[in-house]
């Protein structure tokens, strides 16, 4: 934000609104399988070490819904959006790891918030993100909802990691009730985002 400011010299006033879930589901209402999902319509390159994968691949059943993945080992269809975060709901996390340039720490793709990302955390599944992600880190960070990992280096200690968080996992989903309203659209976020038109309008 900060970047774009000084870039454009904006000064009218804003409001920033996340790409939240639509809806939510009940946090521990559906059994977790042993799986990793990877979501949403990309043709972004799915950056992870090729022994990491592999390894994880040992442990969990790699899924993708509703986009086209060569590191999986089931691709799901497009699904329809209550489908879909029942699905996510089902899976012990869902991997974020995408790089859409030659450059891992383009702007775009470090500050941003997709959004599956909220979706997951709507869906009460934690995530596994790749530390290059500023923004989405620093919500892991304060949520304690999910692994931040260096997903292209070390892969034996990142897979430890992840092997190994059975023990924070209640933690996770815990966490991910207490902060559910910071991931979903809901009528306070919509009534402010009224709010602040009707300002903008009548200024």
């Amino acid at each position: 934000m900060k970047m774009m400011f000084e870039k454009t010299g904006i000064t009218k006033p804003f409001l920033i609104i996340p790409n939240y879930a639509v809806t939510g589901m009940q946090i521990g209402r559906n059994v977790k399988n042993a799986e990793i999902a990877i979501v949403g319509g990309t043709s972004r390159k799915i950056t992870i070490n090729g022994n990491l994968l592999k390894e994880l691949k040992k442990n969990f059943k790699l899924i993708s819904i509703g986009t086209n993945c060569d590191i999986v080992d089931e691709e799901l269809p497009f699904m329809d959006y209550e489908l879909m975060m029942d699905r996510i709901s089902k899976v012990k996390y869902t991997l974020l790891a995408f790089q859409s340039r030659s450059d891992p720490q383009y702007p775009n793709d470090i500050y941003s918030l997709p959004n599956k990302f909220y979706d997951s955390l709507a869906a009460g599944t934690p995530v596994i993100i790749d530390n290059r992600f500023v923004s989405m880190k620093k919500i892991i960070e304060e949520t304690n909802t999910g692994l931040i990992l260096d997903l292209s280096k070390e892969p034996y200690k990142d897979l430890s990691l992840i092997l190994n968080a059975s023990g924070s996992y209640d933690s996770y989903l815990k966490n991910l009730g207490r902060y559910y309203d910071k991931f979903v659209w809901d009528n306070s976020k919509e009534d402010n985002f009224v709010d602040f038109i009707a300002t903008i309008m009548n200024s």
